[in-house]
């Protein structure tokens, strides 16, 4: 059965291996960040974006879409790491809105492998 989580709410998982799915309704940027016990970003090295989409456990989009899978597996990230971070931003230099205000609010699911939802979310309040 899944979850629909509320913000700051947290859900076990069941497994190691997993994707985040994004719904945005229009062209987004997503990353991720990788953060330590305290959340703490150690460096360019732990964040993952279209410019550099792959670190070791996690893999994000290449290019700005509408739907984005993030490639996740706990058990290949390194030991210091706490929590995963996705971050959406609006691409420059297209056409589409200049803030998330203007769009649908963003959906975020935690699937397994096969597909199955775990864990789900509506990103609200985005003001910028």
């Amino acid at each position: 059965m899944t979850a629909e989580l509320v913000r700051g709410q947290n859900h076990p998982l069941p497994g190691t291996r997993m994707e985040i799915r994004v719904s945005a309704g229009r062209p987004v940027v997503a990353g991720a960040t990788l953060g330590d016990d305290r959340g703490r970003v150690h460096g360019v090295e732990w964040v993952a974006h279209p410019g550099s989409p792959t670190l070791p456990g996690l893999e994000v989009s290449k290019q700005a879409a509408a739907d984005h899978r993030l490639a996740v597996d706990l058990g290949a990230l390194h030991d210091t790491v706490h929590r995963v971070s996705v971050l959406l931003a609006l691409p420059v230099g297209v056409e589409g809105p200049a803030t998330f205000r203007a769009l649908a609010a963003p959906f975020v699911a935690v699937t397994g492998l096969d597909g199955t939802e775990i864990a789900s979310y509506t990103i609200t309040d985005l003001d910028a």
